[in-house]
């Protein structure tokens, strides 16, 4: 099976391993499925067949990958932020919103795969500074249970002085289902785990980005720059449980009348960043507690039940009816329990939603969401969606959506105390609206977002919460185009966007375009694929980053941006086993020395990684 045809059969998102025969595939290839994983508000399976190509597999960081553009603090696995702007809330109490969303992993990351037996993936990275990441998935179905395992590590020890970051994730799942289907149950166990060495960034920007082109050798001397902590440390943990079991109401003649579903999940975060050295200018010379030493924690946890009804079966997949009205709805209870800042309270959330298809070609989607008592009292949310299939074979859409929030900001921005920081907010609820318009075709996306946003919440450059005093408006156009001809590979994510007040940080134009082109050798048994990826945004003023809170602030005193990073990389691919040997920043240097992304926080210099990439299949 040649690498072109393996990435050509994503586009059947129908497809399923039953339909599939044999004889027609390769010893060395069978097809493994995946879907976005089923949480709380599920909904039906859409199946697309997993990437096995060579294309892809330099990008084992996901910062690397062509659909995102994040700003970073330099290495992998550390905090960062989406350049683009976006905006979802879910129900419910939220303490404070970790900056990891690519790496720390929720309910709503994972994938439930589809395959005939078993699949196992393995990869790992190595790179300069001992720069390491490690991959394992393992998936395995046997009669009615299917099993998942999936860890991933990264270390990586740093260019700058205290810069260490080692961070890890496990997530083990189980769905069993009865064979008459009536009775199923899923239960679902993710641990992060992140421990940083925080430098808190170079302790003068201007020194390190305004050298000329060429003026030294981007590894030369780094450790002779002064960072802002010498002693630092962040540690955060997560765990989170979930278990969903659910009963499908049938008659002896086949005939359904729903089913009820109950949901379970605990979830608990500590975070703690610890300094024993508080001489610097960081701190504000502001000390509520020690004067010595700094501990600062958040730990709360959160117990929830759920119970619904829906006309439409947990797992199962997305069907090509013609004409169908699903409808679901129900209750949540939550419970909630912090410490540092302290909270109690309970949070009940009544929510109903549907999916209606008329004519086979329109799809109707809507919701809606109500909370009452505690933090979150009179939050809500609505939804509406609607898509015209042009061609459902080639998910051909155009679609608009509306989303709008009345809800309570995250409890951090309202209560907090630690050993540097205090305060006390009561804030109005805040109100947002995102109004969208989109086309697809395939994997290409062209699409226009409008938010309209009151009351927004912000830290400002003193580390404190702050309320945007007249609405925002934020206009974006975004298109992605992955485009395949033959061995050629052309993947490019472009966005534009405006806000009109500088609290929301964006840069006017953001990008990233990743190519490559694969040939064979020793007939036809070695797959070699030449590639790089380019990225770059205009100037603007990023926001800034507070490990202590571990939040981004907003700040006008420095500009990044309108340099150009560039990595080229060299694949190989025999059978199921891929190597690949990527140049990361190769234009450090020679455009100067401004490549950060978030003030104080240099990119990797020129750096160099090789990696593998194994997959099993029974």
């Amino acid at each position: 099976m040649i690498l072109c045809s393996t990435l050509w059969a994503q586009d059947t998102p129908t497809a399923t391993p039953d339909t599939m025969k044999p004889s027609s595939l390769s010893p060395d290839y069978m097809p493994v499925l995946q879907a976005s994983m089923p949480t709380e508000q599920f909904e039906m399976l859409d199946y697309r067949l997993t990437d096995t190509s060579i294309f892809h597999t330099p990008q084992s960081n996901p910062l690397s990958s062509p659909e995102n553009l994040y700003q970073s603090l330099g290495i992998f696995s550390q905090a960062h932020q989406n350049m683009v702007f976006e905006y979802e809330k879910n129900a419910g109490f939220s303490m404070i919103t970790l900056p990891f969303p690519l790496y720390f992993r929720q309910q709503s990351d994972l994938h439930y795969f589809d395959v005939r037996s078993s699949y196992t993936k393995l990869n790992f990275t190595y790179g300069d500074k001992t720069e390491k990441s490690f991959q394992a998935i393992h998936t395995q179905k046997v009669k009615q249970f299917r099993f998942t395992f999936d860890l991933n590590g990264y270390s990586n020890e740093g260019y700058f002085i205290h810069q260490a970051a080692n961070m890890f994730t496990m997530n083990l799942f189980g769905h069993y289902q009865t064979k008459n289907n009536r009775y199923g149950v899923f239960v679902s166990y993710l641990f992060n785990h992140g421990k940083y060495a925080e430098n808190g960034g170079l302790a003068n920007h201007s020194e390190f980005a305004d050298r000329a082109p060429l003026s030294e050798s981007p590894f030369k001397e780094l450790g002779r720059y002064i960072m802002l902590f010498s002693n630092a440390s962040s540690l955060i943990n997560t765990h989170d449980i979930f278990l969903m079991q659910y009963l499908n109401i049938e008659n002896k003649k086949g005939l359904y009348f729903g089913s009820f579903t109950h949901t379970f999940q605990f979830k608990k975060t500590n975070s703690l960043f610890y300094d024993h050295d508080l001489n610097n200018d960081f701190y504000q010379d502001q000390y509520y507690i020690n004067t010595d030493t700094t501990r600062d924690t958040i730990q709360y946890y959160s117990i929830s039940n759920a119970l619904q009804w829906s006309n439409y079966r947990p797992f199962d997949t997305i069907v090509s009816q013609h004409y169908f009205f699903r409808i679901a709805g129900g209750v949540r209870h939550e419970y909630v329990g912090a410490f540092m800042p302290y909270y109690r309270g309970n949070t009940l959330t009544l929510f109903a939603r549907t999916n209606i298809r008329l004519f086979s070609v329109w799809d109707l989607f809507g919701g809606i969401s109500y909370s009452f008592f505690g933090y979150n009292r009179n939050d809500a949310h609505a939804f509406a969606k609607a898509t015209f299939a042009i061609n459902r074979r080639t998910r051909h859409h155009i679609g608009f959506t509306a989303d709008f929030y009345r809800v309570s900001p995250d409890y951090f921005y309202s209560y907090y105390i630690g050993n540097n920081s205090l305060w006390y907010n009561e804030w109005p609820k805040q109100n947002n609206l995102k109004l969208s318009a989109y086309w697809t075709r395939k994997d290409y996306k062209v699409g226009f977002n409008y938010y309209m946003l009151h009351h927004y919440i912000f830290l400002n450059s003193q580390y404190k919460p702050e309320m945007a005093e007249t609405g925002i408006s934020v206009l974006q156009l975004q298109g992605e185009a992955p485009i395949h001809i033959r061995n050629f590979y052309l993947d490019i994510n472009l966005a534009l966007q405006h806000a009109t007040k500088s609290h929301i940080a964006l840069p006017l134009f953001a990008g990233k375009l990743s190519t490559g082109y694969c040939f064979r050798i020793f007939k036809r048994r070695l797959n070699i694929q030449l590639g790089g990826d380019l990225m770059f945004n205009t100037a603007y003023y990023a926001d800034g980053y507070n490990p202590l809170l571990h939040q981004f602030f907003h700040q006008e005193e420095i500009k990044v941006g309108n340099y150009l990073y560039l990595d080229l990389h060299l694949s190989f691919r025999v059978k199921r086993i891929s190597f690949f040997v990527r140049g990361g920043n190769l234009l450090a240097g020679l455009m100067g020395y401004g490549y950060f992304t978030t003030p104080y926080y240099p990119m990797q210099a020129q750096h160099v990684k090789i990696g593998i990439n194994w997959r099993f299949y029974d």
